[in-house]
This record gives C-alpha cells, sequence and structure tokens, in this order.
C-alpha cells in the first residue's frame, strides 16, 4: 500500500531534513514542503528526499520501517554499571557527591 511523502524545506536540528507520510502531526505547513510523491515505502521515499536536499532522513514518529534501517548499538554506558550498587565501605558526605556529579 502506498502512502503521500513529504520533506521538510527547513533542516532540523541535527541538519537533516526529514521526510513524512501525509496525516504525520509533525507534517509541515504547505509551504514548508515539498511533496515527493506516493511510495510504498519510507526508504524510497527518502531516497527520492535526496535529490533535493542531501541530508534527509525519515520522520521518527510517522517513519518508524525507515528507523529500523538507521538503528546503530549504543554506545551509552548505563550509570548502575559504573557505580557499584553497594559501596565496599564507609561513604562520605563528599563520596556521595561525587557519585551524583558524574
Amino acid at each position: 500500500m502506498s502512502a503521500k511523502y513529504y520533506v521538510a524545506v527547513r533542516p532540523q536540528i541535527n541538519e537533516n531534513h526529514a521526510v513524512h507520510k501525509e496525516g504525520c502531526p509533525f507534517l509541515p505547513d504547505d509551504k514548508k514542503r515539498i511533496y515527493l510523491g506516493e511510495f510504498s515505502s519510507d526508504k524510497d521515499a527518502v531516497r527520492e528526499a535526496q535529490l533535493h536536499f542531501i541530508k534527509t532522513k525519515g520522520c521518527i514518529f510517522c517513519s518508524k520501517e525507515h528507523k529500523k534501517y538507521e538503528e546503530k548499538p549504543s554506545q551509552f554506558v548505563w550509570a548502575d554499571e559504573l557505580i557499584p550498587a553497594e559501596s565496599e565501605g564507609p561513604v562520605s558526605y563528599h563520596q556521595s557527591l561525587i557519585y551524583c556529579v558524574n
């Protein structure tokens, strides 16, 4: 099933122009978007949008299919992996502040 797609003229903070499906709540006004056409996948719409703007990505809200292609493993380390759950001795007030700040 195909859907109508648009690309935002104004780039986002990350300098990418977002590609939206018709009906997306984040779809820009008529004067702030370019109609790309009807496509059966978000990936095809993004490819078409790259003819207008080099840096384009699918909208993270309405383009979940495209997001699957772009996901990369997270390099974020959770704080509980760095800070032991139980201290190895008495903790002073200053040590606990360092845990909070870091």
